[in-house]
């Protein structure tokens, strides 16, 4: 209500110095709009409700004007005046001026919008968003948005909140990891559309190490800012060489699992702890590493295992050719290539370890670790507990535990990004997420606080 109060007090501010100067014609709905940080149908509205001496008229195709008491209204009809009349005015003017060149107004935008169709543009704004990406890749093996599209879905909300425009670009790789030609046609022809009005580009993949990377097509595009989130940490030799408008949103991966180790310590007993690195991969990603480093120092190597991918499958996993180089970015369990045989092969060895908690490299792979939990209907086994990482949309529903790596944080980074302002937030910490006590796998050791042993 105050704001509203603030809002209506400063319009009626604007109307009157405006009226007060002998100017009638009001700025912009989108120029008032990003002036007072609220949408241009709360300007609007304010606007017509102004009453008293100086009031605002919406001229369709013009604009808002201002009109004082025994004013006539901006846009009415004028009074009709006989041909006669007029070729009378015209012969008592004694030296016509027909040398004046036309005057042509280069930022004049035909686009019709509500209440400025026709309207004379004085500057171009950056407010139009374009989002590459598969919304149907956007989702996981467990059927939940994958964290990257929920991070899209806050950009977009706020975004739309601040008066900016979201397109979408339908553009991904096809089974053999490749692009179709037509639909990056598609997509510059898009880009160039929107000229100066372009303020940046959100991708959903950024498409590293495929033989055309998404990130490395549009950052060539446009010198705008090109943003993505990266869930999960990317080996260092693995990270490509990226130009200064591409901007990664990641999480500090170190101190989420220094965080969880110090959360352990302090309200734990030493218990046997497993470590399962990302499908695939050869040694632990940096939030075990620091994780694994933390317990050992206190608890000491003998509550403390690591079961490799490698350690199971001597010779190798499958590799497909459409995944990345090397197959060592297969983060997402959809583009492993492993068959639910060979993931029921690994978790039946970790079983056989005898932790008490399985800490995941990813939400995805601990989920993955509670469905072969639950398959096996055997309650009078020893049940440990898992947890992940990244807080998935389904983690808690699912009753795993998580660390939430500050999403917030990041999503204003974004917003700062395209917004050309300063992020409002301070990075936030990590956060340890304990399913409840009652749930089977996720909450039995973190949300009791207690040994399992």
């Amino acid at each position: 209500m105050d704001e509203t109060k603030d809002l209506r007090a400063s319009l009626t501010d604007l109307v009157e110095q405006l009226a007060a100067s002998d100017r009638r014609e009001l700025p912009s709905l989108r120029e008032l709009a990003a002036k007072f940080e609220v949408s241009p149908n709360t300007i609007k509205k304010v606007l017509l409700e102004i009453d008293g001496p100086v009031r605002v008229f919406a001229v369709h195709g013009r604009g808002f004007f201002v009109r004082l008491e025994g004013e006539p209204e901006p846009g009415a009809p004028q009074p009709y005046t006989p041909p006669q009349a007029e070729e009378a005015e015209q012969e008592e003017d004694p030296h016509p001026d027909f040398d004046e060149p036309f005057r042509v107004d280069e930022h004049y935008s035909p686009v019709p919008e509500e209440g400025r169709a026709l309207r004379w543009e004085s500057a171009p704004r950056r407010d139009a968003v374009v989002v590459v990406g598969q919304i149907l890749r956007a989702t996981d093996p467990t059927g939940a948005p994958s964290n990257r599209f929920m991070q899209f879905v806050r950009i977009r909300e706020e975004l739309q909140a601040k008066g900016y425009q979201l397109s979408w670009a339908p553009l991904g790789y096809d089974a053999k990891g490749r692009l179709d030609s037509t639909e990056v046609k598609s997509l510059q022809l898009q880009l160039a559309g929107l000229g100066d009005r372009l303020a940046g580009i959100l991708l959903l993949d950024c498409g590293y190490g495929r033989e055309q990377p998404l990130w490395e097509l549009t950052t060539e595009a446009t010198d705008q800012p090109v943003v993505w989130f990266q869930t999960s940490p990317i080996a260092p030799d693995d990270q490509p060489h990226l130009p200064r408008n591409a901007h990664v949103l990641e999480p500090d991966w170190r101190a989420l699992g220094e965080a969880l180790g110090e959360h352990l310590i302090q309200e734990h007993l030493p218990q046997k702890v497993l470590l399962l690195p990302s499908p695939g991969e050869k040694g632990l990603p940096p939030q075990l590493v620091q994780f694994r480093k933390q317990l050992l120092e206190c608890w000491g190597p003998r509550w403390v295992a690591t079961l490799d991918w490698f350690d199971v499958f001597p010779s190798g996993l499958p590799r497909d050719p459409a995944d990345s180089r090397r197959g060592k970015l297969r983060r997402l369990l959809l583009d492993t290539g492993i068959a639910p045989f060979e993931l029921d092969r690994y978790f039946r060895t970790a079983l056989g370890i005898g932790a008490s908690l399985w800490v995941c490299a990813d939400d995805l792979l601990a989920l993955a670790a509670i469905d072969h939990l639950e398959s096996r209907h055997a309650p009078n086994e020893p049940r440990p507990g898992v947890l992940g990482f990244g807080n998935h949309p389904f983690s808690l529903a699912r009753g795993l535990s998580t660390v939430d790596p500050g999403w917030r944080n990041l999503v204003d980074q974004a917003i700062a990004l395209f917004t050309r302002t300063t992020s409002r937030s301070a990075p936030s910490a990590p956060l340890i997420i304990a399913a409840p006590s009652e749930s089977v796998y996720g909450g039995n050791i973190l949300a009791r606080r207690q040994d399992w042993f």
